[in-house]
């Protein structure tokens, strides 16, 4: 039995019809705010370094970081994140960062090339936006 002409073309819609109600891929990210409390010292161009963020600046903040000692002060729940944009890049600035993943174990910074590094075993969160957060 062969399709009649009028068919095909109401086949047709109903097909894109019903590809249109997909939901659209949506990237599963999550959001944390923090203080720049340091910086570390590995590189010549400090652009490579990362920094320290201590993420306790709001309120029911999840435990994703670590305990520290900087300049004689204890911060507690620290990660360091790598490439911050340079006018975030102030101690003491707050930052709020769209991230998608956090290592599950802490980063060790290796290859450092200038004398006394300071590097610190904290784990990395990886930026996909970044802003300031009031």
């Amino acid at each position: 039995m062969k399709p009649s002409p009028l068919s095909l073309p109401w086949l047709a819609l109903l097909l894109f019809a019903l590809s249109c109600t997909k939901r659209p891929y949506k990237v599963e990210t999550k959001f944390i705010a923090g203080y720049l409390i340091g910086k570390e010292t590995c590189h010549p161009d400090p652009d490579n370094d990362y920094w320290l963020l201590d993420c306790t600046v709001h309120p029911n903040t999840p435990s994703i970081g670590d305990t520290i000692v900087v300049d004689n002060e204890t911060y507690t729940n620290v990660i360091k994140v790598k490439g911050l944009l340079p006018e975030l890049q102030e101690l003491g600035t707050s930052i709020g960062i769209e991230y998608k993943t956090i290592t599950r174990e802490k980063v060790e910074t290796t290859g450092c090339e200038v004398p006394s590094p300071v590097t610190y075993h904290l784990k990395e969160i990886f930026i996909i936006h970044q802003g300031i957060a009031r």
